[in-house]
């Protein structure tokens, strides 16, 4: 069997090659694509908290970019830790808690559009927006170009079928990000404000101003990293709910439970696939080498349906007690955005199961994102039967 992420029948549904992999090589090697793959838990996590070893230095895509703007994401520490400290404020449970009653304002807003609708796409009419205020609205980006920037992601992460070089719509999608963060870097400096742009440009390390570059590769990471994700865990939850109807009529009787609902759909389906890796070292594991230089996948998604570590893995359970889950990553790389993520998806999950009780997905008309290492819906089809609506405002 061989893992191809770029091979659109494995977007829809990765977790059997997952399974076998864990059982047949946990330590895989793709000659063709020139990568190794770790397919369980504990490999996974070793990988995640040794980046002496597993270095993030040379891209985090099995895909070679020639990106000349350079994010935190591909540095390491120290390196790595003084660029993170920089934003870290703004990710503050405080700061986080505070952004809540904004993020369930802007969800009904949306739900509000959606009345009287009998049919709709979750995705394009919900599911794609929320997180674009969001982070559009932590980075300052003007209104009028929140969904230029969903765009562009889009583009940015779309890959087409068994080809890891990224396609010009890619690079295309890259620089219109880029342009837009330039000019609103600009902006800032001239005039700040309350958001993460304005940071970034009054920031220094050790007395020196971030450069042009720097700021631009941040805002690239907060913007992709901040949309597409958070879009495929909301359309994954409603689609999981419909599917599974015992669990959403508990969560509609209990919305406290979305808390632990929005834990396994991070575990059950996660949106970010895997983060790659350079070896700085030779490794073996399994029995098997791999050799100092190689590009390692840590697969995440795998590692969230290991047997060895979770029981009955393959059921999406909302109740399962408190696991250790890799969708955000671990150790010094560890997403700094998961609490507003987990916010939007529990807010935007409650909120929605309050105004449609019950609906009905149509699974014959889901389509997927057809990414490298990003994992969920690009269109998810619902209706809403007769009566079930629930009225403006929730129920």
């Amino acid at each position: 069997m061989e893992l191809d992420p770029f091979d659109y029948g494995f977007h829809r549904d990765p977790y059997p090659t997952y399974a076998w992999l864990r059982e047949h090589a946990p330590v895989y090697h793709n000659e063709r694509l020139d990568f190794w793959a770790l397919s369980r838990f504990d490999d996974v996590l070793t990988g995640l908290h040794d980046p002496a070893t597993y270095t993030s230095t040379g891209g985090v895509a099995i895909e070679h970019t020639d990106a000349a703007l350079k994010s935190m994401i591909e540095m390491d520490p120290p390196e790595h830790t003084r660029m993170r400290k920089l934003i870290a404020r703004r990710f503050t449970p405080r700061r986080i808690a505070e952004l809540e009653p904004r993020v369930r304002q802007w969800t009904n807003e949306l739900l509000d559009s959606l009345t009287g609708r009998s049919q709709f796409d979750v995705v394009r009419r919900f599911s794609a927006l929320l997180p674009t205020t969001v982070v559009g609205t932590m980075l300052g980006i003007p209104l009028e170009h929140h969904d230029d920037a969903r765009r562009w992601t889009d583009d940015l992460l779309t890959r087409d079928p068994g080809n890891p070089v990224p396609p010009p719509a890619a690079a295309e999608g890259a620089m219109r990000i880029a342009m837009l963060a330039h000019e609103l870097g600009v902006a800032r400096r001239e005039r700040p404000a309350d958001d993460i742009v304005s940071t970034l440009v009054q920031a220094d390390i050790d007395g020196v101003p971030l450069t042009d570059e720097q700021v631009i590769g941040f805002c690239l990471l907060l913007i992709s990293g901040g949309h597409e994700t958070t879009s495929k865990l909301i359309a994954n939850g409603v689609r999981l709910f419909a599917s599974h109807p015992g669990q959403r009529a508990a969560l509609r009787a209990d919305p406290d439970l979305m808390t632990g609902a929005v834990e396994e759909l991070l575990r059950y389906t996660s949106p970010t696939q895997y983060m790659a890796r350079t070896l700085t070292r030779d490794v073996e594991l399994h029995g098997v080498v791999m050799p100092a230089g190689a590009k390692v996948v840590l697969l995440l998604g795998s590692g969230n349906r290991d047997p060895r570590e979770f029981e009955r893995p393959d059921e999406f359970d909302i109740t399962r007690a408190n696991p250790r889950i890799l969708a955000f990553g671990h150790g010094a790389h560890v997403c700094l955005g998961a609490a507003v993520a987990r916010l939007e998806a529990r807010v935007a999950l409650q909120e929605f199961l309050a105004r449609y009780p019950e609906y009905v997905v149509d699974e014959d008309g889901v389509e997927f994102l057809h990414s490298g290492n990003v994992q969920g819906p690009t269109r998810v089809p619902v209706s809403i039967p007769v009566g079930a609506a629930a009225v403006a405002g929730g129920a």
